[in-house]
């Protein structure tokens, strides 16, 4: 039985899949849901008390981890929060891309300036190392957008905003970009074979689901297959990005397995590993909602054990205000089903 490692910050829907296909599947991961069907788990939360991710996470543990078992699997595939923000040399047999690839694009700027370069749409943009040149951005746009330079999270700011207490929260250098109004999207590709357009779904500016699929303008395709070959991405692959002046303005790039993977594989009714594996077409044949359910307080958690939840924490697990409880994939009942997990407050 050929044996394969999968590494990420929730490893859940991927090692899913392989489970599916017969393989013996390894995790590493941050997160350990209840129904993570891995015949190995290492992971570095503590199920009881999840903590806050921000303060807890640190991708070195999973890659250190990982670098330990890469040698006695056939295969490794990557999702999210590994060689985002640090780098490694290793020699794992990957599924996609290498670690070297995810840094370098995860890098903000650097794809900023290579897109701009290449005659793509990018949003206005500046490396701002210091709270004068941030107040100096934010003068002449009026209302901006923060991110790390490498890594997730956005913060909106505006000049109507208390900024002395923004000042204590934001650490330089960091990238402002101008402010698009509307919805944030994202295509998927397997090698350079698009599967859809998504509409993603944000919480204070966190990654918080999707709507797979969405329907944009077919011209955009051609776009991102173009930078699939640019950049010689393998694998599932993914872009994000805004719209202005009916024009796709990209603002990320992401060389490994999507947050989209298992909305993707519901709505399409195929196995998606499989799909990377054999580099089969993918075809969605109907609409999904993913939504990732964050909490509102902390308390202890509980989450019933029934159809179109995903992600399981441990029943009573404590689990700190704006982290993740859950996630529910569905085609029309989120709302409904949101309202059935029962907490106590702490």
């Amino acid at each position: 039985m050929k044996k394969v490692l999968v590494v990420g910050i929730n490893t859940r829907a991927v090692v899913n899949s392989l489970k599916e296909l017969g393989y013996y599947v390894i995790s590493v991961s941050y997160y350990c849901p209840e129904d993570l069907k891995a015949d190995e788990k290492y992971y570095f939360i503590n199920k009881d008390n999840h903590g806050n991710f921000w303060e807890n996470f640190n991708e070195k543990d999973l890659i250190n981890k990982a670098d330990e078992l890469a040698d006695d699997v056939d295969y490794v595939f990557i999702t999210s929060g590994v060689f985002e923000n640090y780098y490694k040399k290793v020699n794992w047999n990957i599924v996609g891309n290498s670690p070297k690839t995810i840094y370098n694009l995860s890098n903000k700027l650097y794809i900023y300036k290579k897109l701009y370069n290449l005659g793509y749409f990018v949003p206005t943009y500046k490396k701002i190392n210091s709270f004068k040149q941030l107040i100096k951005f934010l003068d002449e746009h009026k209302k901006i957008v923060l991110k790390p330079l490498n890594g997730k999270g956005v913060i909106k700011i505006s000049l109507n905003d208390e900024l002395n207490t923004l000042k204590k929260n934001i650490s330089f250098p960091i990238l402002a970009q101008e402010y698009i109004p509307g919805g944030s999207f994202s295509i998927n590709f397997i090698n350079n074979s698009f599967i859809t357009f998504n509409k993603q779904i944000l919480f204070n500016g966190i990654y918080a689901g999707n709507i797979v699929p969405y329907s944009l303008k077919k011209e955009f395709i051609k776009i991102f297959e173009d930078l699939i070959n640019i950049f010689d991405l393998r694998g599932m692959n993914g872009f994000d990005f805004l719209i202005k002046d009916n024009n796709p303005y990209i603002i990320d790039i992401n060389p490994r397995i999507l947050g989209t993977y298992d909305s993707i594989e519901i709505c399409s009714n195929q196995n998606i590993a499989l799909s990377i594996l054999k580099n089969h077409p993918v075809k969605p044949k109907k609409r999904i909602i993913k939504r990732v359910i964050f909490a509102k307080s902390s308390g202890k958690y509980y989450v019933p054990r029934m159809k179109y939840f995903y992600d399981l924490p441990k029943n009573g697990a404590i689990i700190r205000k704006n982290n993740p409880i859950t996630t529910i994939i569905t085609e029309n009942k989120h709302k409904l089903l949101k309202e059935k997990i029962k907490m106590e407050i702490i």
